[in-house]
């Protein structure tokens, strides 16, 4: 039954994504940050249904009257040559067999933010496209908050199978990056009943995060809380409202998760972060020996390259966004990927400061500064994690670089627009720059409403 009803959605989807391919944008965002296929128990597990929704959703894009060139913006050429690189790079793998597939699924990913990039063109799109990135991510959070409370924080919480957020420590830090999203939206609610839900959602979701018993998610919720408390407005009001939330939760868990994080101190021959730091040095070892090219995408684990710097050792993965693309990429590829990550967190910087003291532009203002929270987590818990081609993050790439355009715009039109309606003379020009502006002005106002 289930299986049917979502096949049932995506063909809904996929017919108004011929008319409107935005709307298939929003279906393949879905389909890429929930894996709802893997809730189901029948033959939609295995159908290619995202494939197939990327090829509707690119297909109707083609022959619409959408915008086809992406911006030309740092971000997006670094993603690009980050494209390029990997491809070719893939032709040194050490194992192309296992290589290709992890290279075919990255692509789609990279795809999908380059695809929000060019058609995330206004505000109305930018808003759809975090309703459902969040509430995406909010199906498990809700879920594996009311599971951690029920059983009074006994049993991990886990993500879909087979899914880039089936480990307890990946669903993890993918929680807590919509966390910020999800205040977002809460906070440009006009109905209280949205605004109280998504607080409702976001405490069961940090509950969640502490359900799932990641230590490097633990850190991220610290470094999370602490910088969220220097871009919060309210200074005094923040701290008893997240000790509120928090203190209780952490007091819901058993004593094997207090046991568990006093472990995050440690480093014991045996314990789990001993093979992550050999896992670090054969990534670095191998791509030094082979400047520029890494080993291909998950080669790292091959006995045949972890056991030649580490005999005898147990493989084990990176467990680091850094250290991962290292060792399936190379220097190169580490050294694009960086620049990603930093023109990203400043293009937010630069639509903050476009935005900032302007009240048509307060929604850009406030979304960039919550993706740079966003985008923080992702940094800092994927230091300890295998997580480097991560979906929201590549979509978070695409959608600053569509809102630079779209304050970038916005910013310039009302600057013309404010110089033409001062003109003296009402001439042929001044008179068709009032037009304009105006026109400018009828446009921000819609897009506020």
């Amino acid at each position: 039954m289930r299986d049917i009803f979502l096949v049932g959605i995506v063909f809904l989807g996929l017919l108004a994504s011929l008319r409107y391919p935005f709307a298939g944008i929003l279906l393949w965002t879905w389909f890429t940050c929930m894996d709802p296929h893997q809730e189901a128990y029948g033959f939609a597990q295995t159908a290619p249904l995202n494939l197939i929704i990327a090829c509707v959703t690119i297909a109707s894009w083609v022959v619409s009257k959408e915008r086809k060139i992406p911006p030309r913006d740092a971000a997006i050429i670094l993603v690009f040559a980050f494209l390029i690189w990997i491809t070719v790079n893939g032709f040194f793998a050490i194992d192309p067999d296992r290589s290709w597939p992890l290279w075919e699924r990255t692509w789609k990913t990279i795809a999908l933010g380059l695809f929000i990039s060019v058609m995330a063109t206004n505000k109305i799109r930018v808003h759809a496209l975090v309703w459902v990135t969040v509430l995406s991510l909010f199906y498990y959070g809700i879920k594996g908050g009311v599971f951690t409370i029920m059983t009074g924080g006994h049993n991990h919480v886990l993500g879909a199978e087979n899914s880039m957020i089936g480990d307890n420590n990946q669903l993890a830090v993918a929680l807590l990056m919509v966390l910020p999203l999800a205040n977002y939206l809460r906070l440009h609610s006009a109905r209280r009943w949205v605004s109280w839900s998504l607080l409702a959602g976001m405490v069961l979701t940090m509950i969640a995060t502490l359900g799932t018993y990641s230590r490097g998610a633990f850190i991220a919720l610290g470094g999370l809380s602490v910088v969220a408390w220097f871009r919060s407005r309210n200074k005094f009001v923040y701290p008893i409202a997240a000790a509120l939330v928090l203190i209780p939760a952490f007091f819901l868990m058993p004593q094997a998760y207090v046991d568990r994080l006093n472990t995050i101190g440690t480093a014991d021959p045996d314990d789990s972060f001993h093979g992550r730091v050999v896992a670090w040095q054969v990534a670095w070892r191998y791509a030094l020996d082979h400047i520029p090219f890494g080993n291909g995408f998950s080669c790292s684990e091959l006995p045949q390259v972890f056991n030649r710097y580490f005999p005898g050792e147990v493989t084990h993965a990176a467990h680091s966004i850094y250290f991962e693309v290292l060792g399936d990429n190379g220097l190169m590829g580490l050294a694009i990927y960086l620049g990603i990550i930093l023109t990203v967190f400043l293009m937010y910087s630069r639509v903050r400061k476009l935005s900032r003291g302007k009240p048509e532009l307060s929604w850009a203002f406030d979304l960039a500064g919550m993706a740079q929270l966003s985008l923080f987590v992702f940094g800092l818990g994927g230091a300890a994690l295998s997580m480097a081609y991560y979906d929201i993050f590549f979509i978070l790439v695409g959608l600053g670089s569509a809102m630079n355009v779209i304050v970038t715009t916005a910013v310039k039109g009302s600057a013309a627009g404010s110089v033409k309606f001062r003109a003296p003379d009402p001439g042929v020009p001044q008179l068709a720059g009032a037009v304009v502006g105006a026109g400018l002005q009828s446009t921000a106002s819609f897009d506020k409403s």
